[in-house]
């Protein structure tokens, strides 16, 4: 979530009792630090759902980050915020679904440099086959690996 943020609360029956829709990060960052730390927050993995969760675990809230694509399963209705907030809370209580860890700030820190790593690699290899392939069409042919380009 970017700007706005839906949430949605519910009792040990399962009921919704708390729905509300929240306009601003900062609306959001003071909702967050109001919460008693008695309350588990449940958050849908996706950008900034690590760092929601560190703020939360830092504040003494226990927290679970449950993969989006769970969550979809307990979706009902049209995609939308409130439809997603409601479906988080249905998956929270599907006890088949593993949480997925909350990282620190070092390990999101390694994750993203292997991602970025993972991505030049990619492209180093696209480019390399490209120029491979245009070459090949006018009859040049070159060795496979990236040495041949040294």
């Amino acid at each position: 979530a970017k700007r706005a943020f839906q949430v949605a609360g519910q009792d040990a029956a399962g009921l919704t009792v708390y729905e509300e829709r929240i306009n601003s990060r900062e609306s959001f960052h003071a909702f967050l630090r109001k919460l008693p730390t008695s309350i588990t927050v449940l958050v849908e993995t996706g950008p900034g759902a690590q760092a929601w969760a560190q703020l939360l675990k830092t504040q003494g809230n226990p927290v679970r980050i449950l993969p989006a694509q769970h969550v979809a399963n307990h979706r009902s209705g049209p995609k939308n915020d409130r439809n997603d907030a409601l479906a988080i809370l249905r998956a929270g209580r599907d006890t088949s679904i593993s949480s997925v860890p909350v990282k620190s700030a070092a390990a999101l820190a390694m994750q993203a440099l292997h991602r970025v790593r993972q991505g030049y690699v990619r492209r180093r290899t696209a480019m390399s086959n490209q120029m491979r392939g245009l070459l090949l069409e006018h009859g040049l042919a070159m060795a496979q690996g990236d040495s041949a380009f040294s």
